[in-house]
């Protein structure tokens, strides 16, 4: 749990200084005192932009020397705790959205950014997070956990007024449903997103569940009202017709 801790900004500058080994003597300055470190690292005292910049150049300087990964800003120790957590849990959910991390690096992020924004009361991350880990938990089959994140998801974004948000859980918890061949269900639940999306994409869905279920004549009477037809919907327009 200690990755899911967000720092205070004197806690920040604490644990740079202690990774590269330096003391709060070897870190001050002529014109920031060993006292005046101690004093923020321990809360007791705050920062200026000043000072702040000296403290990041002279944590990066030394990082540069001992050949460490490590390049921080200003703002890093001016910034409050519930800022960071912000900027952290957006970072998680945009490397997640391009698909820059493999499978368990995923699963491990996404309940970091869904407990951290939990915390902090981020109700549009924490919506976002959800909707993410369901989607990654329906790639890989699991339709009841991707079906109860989904749905907590979606009670946050109705919460939000986020249209798009609830379009896309109706959706996804609509196609859980025709892979779990509960036709029925799924059709429920892409007659509800109908209202807050892409009208196109719903009637494919919606024809693609009635020609499951022997509904031929109204899964074509559904086709018939797409406007722009891909080739999934000009496959299934023609299977239905080898029928009708």
């Amino acid at each position: 749990m200690e990755d899911f801790i967000i720092l205070s900004p004197g806690q920040r500058l604490r644990k740079l200084r202690k990774k590269l080994g330096m003391t709060q003597a070897e870190l001050a300055s002529d014109n920031i005192s060993k006292n005046y470190i101690s004093m923020f690292e321990n809360g007791k005292r705050p920062i200026n932009v000043i000072n702040a910049t000296y403290l990041a150049e002279a944590i990066n300087q030394k990082a540069k020397e001992k050949n460490i990964d490590i390049f921080i800003k200003p703002s890093y120790f001016i910034k409050n705790e519930r800022d960071i957590a912000r900027e952290m849990c957006l970072e998680i959910i945009e490397e997640v959205s391009q698909n820059q991390m493999n499978k368990y690096s995923k699963y491990k992020n996404l309940y970091k950014a869904i407990y951290i924004s939990s915390q902090y009361g981020f109700i549009d991350l924490l919506a976002q997070a959800l909707e993410f880990k369901g989607k990654t938990l329906f790639r890989e089959g699991l339709y009841f956990c991707a079906m109860t994140h989904l749905s907590k998801s979606l009670l946050y974004y109705f919460q939000e007024g986020n249209k798009e948000g609830i379009y896309n859980c109706y959706l996804a918890i609509g196609q859980i449903h025709f892979m779990d061949e509960n036709y029925e269900a799924a059709i429920a639940y892409f007659n509800l997103a109908s209202a807050y999306g892409n009208e196109d994409n719903i009637l494919y869905y919606r024809a693609l569940c009635h020609y499951k279920l022997g509904h031929y004549k109204i899964a074509r009477n559904i086709i018939d009202k797409i406007i722009f037809k891909d080739e999934r919907v000009l496959k299934l327009e023609k299977n239905i017709s080898n029928i009708v």
